[in-house]
């Protein structure tokens, strides 16, 4: 009887892993990291990338390897150009849910934070960013939040222009946050007691029903302060350089 139990609870073993090992597949990152995924990881991943499925329907696209090759060369450039456009864009990508769980950031945050995309999905953002920090966020998250550009009383532009039931708007939010650092004093830049400023520009989505509305998630780009030691700095031509005193009287502005 204990020999037939025993068998018993290895073949279930051996039948969950199983699942969670091609729940594990279906999940949209590398080969790499997914089979080296505990249980836990793999339900918490999933679980935020369900919850992207609700914000962005059309917008996730194939997991990475699940697709065949595309066919044209063309097609194939534009699918790597997620990739390449995170590279040049010194920054991080991140979706945040209403109730502060990261649906989403890209693994570029791993150069300015030190923490890795596996490591970030799914859990709550407040658990890094400083504490004095947290009413910012709840409010960046409200549709209530004071710097909405505004098409409708506290709310936002409506993306399709007019006001219909089941439509998205989308709140336009910039902000500053304290967020947890764990790289090396060397290479974390511009850091204090373990945090780093983080700049975050995008925009809030929301969806009406009915008579209410429901923010569906935070879109946001973030990018880390340049360090104070920046001596040069390279203008373009939609920049100008200008000198102020201490009351803000202009000392000197640049020509252009």
């Amino acid at each position: 009887m204990k020999e037939k139990s025993k068998n018993a609870a290895r073949s279930r073993r051996e039948k969950e892993n199983a699942e969670f090992l091609e729940l594990a597949k279906l999940l949209p990152l590398p080969a790499a990291i997914t089979s080296q995924l505990d249980k836990a990881s793999v339900i918490r991943l999933t679980t935020s990338y369900l919850k992207m499925r609700q914000v962005f329907p059309d917008g996730l696209g194939d997991a990475w390897g699940a697709a065949p090759p595309p066919p044209q060369p063309r097609e194939l450039s534009i699918r790597e150009l997620g990739s390449h456009l995170l590279q040049t864009l010194d920054g991080f990508i991140f979706v945040v849910a209403p109730d502060g769980k990261i649906m989403y950031i890209s693994e570029t945050a791993s150069v300015h934070l030190g923490l890795s995309q596996v490591e970030l999905t799914g859990n709550s953002i407040y658990e890094y960013i400083h504490q004095a920090d947290h009413e910012e966020m709840n409010a960046v998250l409200s549709l209530q939040h004071p710097h909405s550009y505004l098409g409708h009383p506290s709310l936002g532009y409506p993306v399709g222009g007019t006001w219909s039931p089941n439509v998205d708007i989308e709140c336009e939010r910039a902000f500053f946050i304290r967020m947890k650092c764990v790289l090396a004093k060397r290479n974390a830049g511009l850091t204090t007691s373990g945090y780093k400023v983080i700049h975050c520009s995008g925009y809030l989505r929301a969806r009406r029903f009915g008579e209410g509305m429901a923010p569906l998630g935070l879109v946001a780009v973030g990018h880390s302060l340049p360090p104070s030691a920046v001596t040069e700095l390279k203008l373009h031509s939609n920049m100008f350089m200008f000198r102020a005193s201490l009351d803000m009287r202009l000392i000197f502005l640049d020509a252009r």
